[in-house]
C-alpha cells in the first residue's frame, strides 16, 4: 500500500472518528442533564461512561491526525505512536471517572433517593441503547475497512454501552418496584466496567509502546508467506512492532551463499510485496540475508541408459536422455558420498523436452549440472537453469566415474 493510499485510509478513520465524537456529546448532554434533573446516579454513571468514550475518540483523532503527516528525519518511522501515546493519557482519566462513580454510587446504596419522573430516564435509556448499537456497527465497518484497531476497540466499546445502557434502565425501573437500592447497584457495576476499561486502554498502550506484540497471527502469516519461497533455506528471526495501526517488520532469512546478488535482490522484493499483500498493515518490512556455505553439493550428468551406473555413458542430448544421475559431493574430504539414477519421464514429451527436463533437475536441488558442450543447451532450459542457480559445467573423461572423480577434484566451496 503507498503513502497516498494510506493517508487516504487514515483520513476515512478520522471522519469516523469524527463522528462519533458528535455523536457521543450529544448522549453525553441528554444523559447528564436528564440524571441531574431525575436525580439518578445511573444516568450520571453512564454519563461519564460515555464521557471516557469521548476522550478515547479524542485520543484516537489526535493520533490519526497525526499519522497523516509525512516521516521526517527527526521521526522516520512516522508519528503513527501518537495515537498510542494519547491513548494512554486517556486511560488516566478513564480510572479516574471510575472511581468516582463508584464513590456515587456507594452513597446511594447506603442512602436511596427517590426519582423524579423516572418514565424519563426509562425513555432516555432506551434512545441510548439504540443510538450505541448503531455507532458499534458503523466503527466496527470502517475499522475493519482501514484496519485501524483504535476503531475496532472505539465498536467494542460501544458493544459494551449497549449492556451498559441496559443496565441503566433496569436500575431505574428499580424504583418503579420499590427496590431504589438497586440503581445504586448497578452505577457500581459501571464504575467496575469504566475502570476494567481504563486498565485495557492503558496495558494495550504501555504494551504498544514497549514494542510488545499480542498478535502471533501476524507472525505465524509472515512465517508461512516466507517458507513458500523454495530459495530460502530458513527464517532465523522475525520481529515485528506496531504503531498505531501499522506494523514494522524486520525479518532474518538464510539463503544458499552461491547465489548471486542479484538473486537475492530479486528474492527479498518478491518476499516483500508478497507480505505486503498478505498483510496490508505492513508499513516497513527489512530483511536480512544470511548466507549459507554449502559442504555438500549435487552434480547431475544426462546419461544413456536406466541401468546400473557404471554401465552407463554420458548422454549429448539433454530433453531426450532416458535418466539423470545424480551425485552428492562432499567438498571438504572431496569424496562421492552417493550416487542415484532418475528416470526423465518427460523425453516422451511432443514439445518442451528441454525444459521440463530442467525444471526436474530444480525440484531435485541439484547445484551442477555436467555436459560435454554447454552451447547445446536451448534457451528455454537454461533459462530456468540460471533462474535457480544451477551452474552448466563442461566435463572431462570419458567414464561417468571418471568425470564424477575429476569434478569432485575441481569442486570448491561457494
Amino acid at each position: 500500500m503507498d503513502h497516498e493510499n494510506r493517508k487516504k485510509l487514515l483520513a476515512e478513520g478520522e471522519k469516523a472518528t469524527l463522528l462519533t465524537l458528535r455523536s457521543n456529546v450529544l448522549i453525553i448532554i441528554f444523559k447528564s442533564s436528564t440524571g441531574i434533573i431525575i436525580g439518578s446516579v445511573a444516568l450520571l454513571a453512564s454519563a461519564l461512561d460515555a464521557l471516557t468514550d469521548i476522550f478515547a475518540s479524542i485520543a484516537v483523532l489526535f493520533g490519526l491526525r497525526f499519522s497523516q503527516k509525512d516521516p521526517s528525519k527527526r521521526f522516520p518511522y512516522g508519528y503513527y505512536r501518537m495515537e498510542t501515546f494519547a491513548t494512554l493519557i486517556v486511560a488516566i482519566f478513564i480510572l479516574l471517572f471510575g472511581l468516582a462513580v463508584i464513590v456515587m454510587s456507594i452513597q446511594i446504596i447506603i442512602t436511596p433517593s427517590i426519582l423524579k419522573i423516572p418514565v424519563i430516564g426509562l425513555l432516555i435509556s432506551l434512545i441510548s441503547i439504540g443510538l450505541a448499537y448503531m455507532l458499534y456497527r458503523y466503527n466496527l465497518r470502517i475499522g475493519t475497512y482501514i484496519a485501524s484497531n483504535a476503531l475496532i476497540s472505539t465498536a467494542k466499546e460501544f458493544r459494551l454501552d449497549i449492556i451498559i445502557n441496559s443496565l441503566v434502565f433496569l436500575g431505574i425501573l428499580g424504583h418503579l418496584v420499590a427496590f431504589p437500592e438497586l440503581e445504586g447497584i448497578v452505577g457500581f457495576v459501571i464504575g467496575l466496567v469504566i475502570i476494567k476499561t481504563g486498565l485495557e486502554f492503558g496495558k494495550n498502550s504501555i504494551m504498544t509502546l514497549l514494542d510488545a506484540i499480542d498478535d502471533p497471527e501476524v507472525i505465524d502469516i509472515i512465517r508461512q508467506t516466507v517458507s513458500k519461497f523454495v530459495e530460502v533455506e530458513e527464517v532465523s528471526n522475525i520481529r515485528i512492532r506496531q504503531a498505531g495501526p501499522y506494523y514494522f517488520a524486520d525479518i532474518n532469512i538464510r539463503m544458499d551463499a552461491a547465489k548471486t546478488i542479484r538473486s537475492l535482490a530479486k528474492v527479498t522484493h518478491q518476499l516483500e510485496s508478497s507480505l505486503k499483500k498478505e498483510i496490508p498493515q505492513l508499513d516497513s518490512i527489512v530483511i536480512s540475508v544470511d548466507p549459507i556455505k554449502k559442504t555438500r553439493l549435487k552434480i547431475t550428468l544426462a546419461v544413456s541408459s536406466l541401468e546400473t551406473e557404471g554401465s552407463n555413458t554420458p548422454a549429448e542430448h539433454f530433453g531426450q536422455v532416458p535418466a539423470f544421475l545424480i551425485a552428492e559431493i562432499d567438498i571438504p574430504t572431496q569424496t562421492i558420498l552417493s550416487k542415484r539414477l532418475i528416470e526423465n519421464p518427460h523425453r516422451f514429451a511432443d514439445r518442451k523436452r528441454g525444459i521440463l527436463g530442467a525444471e526436474l533437475l530444480v525440484e531435485e536441488g541439484v547445484d551442477f549440472l555436467a555436459t560435454k558442450d554447454p552451447k547445446t543447451f536451448g534457451v528455454g532450459p537454461k533459462a530456468i537453469l540460471s533462474k535457480h542457480n544451477i551452474q552448466i559445467q563442461q566435463f572431462q573423461g570419458n567414464s561417468i566415474q571418471e568425470i564424477l572423480e575429476r569434478m569432485t577434484i575441481s569442486l570448491e566451496l561457494p
